[in-house]
């Protein structure tokens, strides 16, 4: 199985947002990514798990705030396999 690599600008297009903010975020750590020679490489996979844990905790915080005594649900770690990353073809 191979992961599917994307650039900057691939990622922005799949975030909705520019490949400077994209950048900006894998500088800070907020997303996974590999820094590449000049450039950033993206894992596709693990941009759309970021994107779903994220989405979550952003709805668990909102169901939070709308019922503040209710109990929260107990989370469950999600397994998943490691980033495959891609191979350098020798010349």
């Amino acid at each position: 199985m191979t992961a599917e690599t994307i650039d900057s600008e691939e990622c922005a297009a799949l975030l909705r947002c520019t490949s400077d903010q994209v950048e900006e975020l894998a500088r800070a750590g907020e997303i996974p990514a590999l820094k590449f020679g000049r450039g950033w490489l993206f894992v596709r996979a693990d941009l759309l798990a970021y994107l779903a844990e994220k989405a979550r905790a952003e709805a668990q915080d909102r169901r939070a705030k709308r019922h503040p005594n209710a109990p929260t649900p107990i989370a469950r770690p999600r397994r998943r396999p490691a980033p495959v990353l891609p191979t350098l073809a020798r010349q």
